[in-house]
């Protein structure tokens, strides 16, 4: 079924003078509304910017059942961020949340409501797709038990093409061209996702389930040369649900790998900062001591002509092997600074 932009009825209603409580009539509206459209310039009515026509409005009206549809619409006219979504395709997350939590587990309702919703579902599906904006999304498929049957597979559709796409890309990653792909893999590095697969519909069970298996074979072998990518997926992966036991398992015992890992460097490193600044210091202290108990003329004859001290090259080959290129160049710098 196509979808149908919503433009509340209430309003129309509102600016007609027509009240919507106990004593609606329908009869009565249906003559009102044939005058207001006949005296209406052009034979459209507009209020705050939204257009109403005499065969959209006809439509509606004359529908069998429109004093239940009436309810929702009066429901959806209480619901601002709701309305806002249907008609502009835009909301606010936390409000929205809050009033879809009252509309929740009314069948009627929701084929009321499919037909309206999944055009701003597909809008949006596309945008946040498109910029990567992936919890974003995630957060709008907790809305999909509200699409009915016939509108599923149209909301669906850049979900797909998304996942498809993305399928092509992740198989053809390797170890040797990773640097070159990366930029079109950030979103599953740089963005939290897991809430976005988690929500996922059963029609893209398999798909995930690829998407996950490819994700964690880019890991395995990324782990040594970007560890840092490597632990950041790792952290998506995690937080998954409902995915196979046996890849779970796989997820699990290498997350461990490189939790562990990134710990152990990060202490490593450490260690062997102190130590080396504090060997530094001992030198510098020992030689400013030599020959501080002799009188000034004595001094002298002790003091070599330039005061400096120079680190072997063997030094800095140690500490390099045991540190990160970050770390090597601070501390390097501080360590000349310190010995001319």
């Amino acid at each position: 079924m196509a979808s149908k932009q919503y433009i509340s009825i209430i309003r129309l209603f509102d600016h007609c003078d027509i009240t919507t409580g106990d004593d609606f009539n329908l009869s009565r509206v249906k003559k009102q509304l044939q005058a207001e459209f006949g005296i209406a310039q052009n034979g459209f009515i507009e209020v705050d910017g939204y257009t109403y026509t005499r065969h959209d409005v006809f439509e509606e009206i004359e529908q069998p059942d429109f004093l239940q549809r009436l309810i929702f619409h009066k429901q959806i006219w209480n619901s601002p961020q709701i309305l806002l979504l249907l008609e502009n395709n835009n909301a606010d997350p936390i409000e929205i949340n809050i009033e879809f939590k009252t509309l929740w587990g009314n069948k009627e309702f929701d084929k009321f409501f499919s037909p309206y919703f999944v055009g701003p579902f597909t809008y949006l599906s596309r945008t946040f797709l498109s910029e990567g904006r992936l919890r974003e999304m995630g957060n709008l498929l907790s809305y999909e038990d509200f699409l009915q049957p016939d509108e599923r597979e149209e909301a669906f559709r850049p979900v797909r093409v998304f996942l498809d796409e993305n399928i092509r890309l992740l198989r053809n990653i390797h170890k040797e061209n990773y640097d070159i792909m990366r930029p079109q893999i950030n979103h599953w590095i740089d963005s939290d996702w897991y809430l976005f697969f988690n929500n996922l519909p059963h029609e893209f069970y398999e798909t995930k389930n690829d998407i996950i298996t490819y994700l964690v074979n880019i890991g395995v072998a990324i782990q040594k040369t970007h560890a840092s990518d490597c632990t950041q997926m790792s952290e998506q992966l995690i937080s998954l649900q409902d995915t196979p036991e046996s890849l779970r398992n796989t997820i699990v015992s290498n997350h461990a790998v490189y939790t562990k890992s990134s710990s152990t460097e990060g202490s490593t490193n450490w260690r062997v900062i102190f130590w080396v600044i504090w060997i530094i210091i001992m030198v510098i202290r020992g030689a400013s001591s030599c020959g501080c108990t002799s009188d000034r003329a004595d001094y002298k004859q002790y003091l070599p002509t330039s005061i400096k001290y120079q680190l072997p090259d063997s030094f800095y080959k140690i500490l390099n092997s045991n540190l990160s290129p970050n770390h090597d160049t601070l501390l390097k710098i501080k360590i000349d600074s310190l010995v001319k």
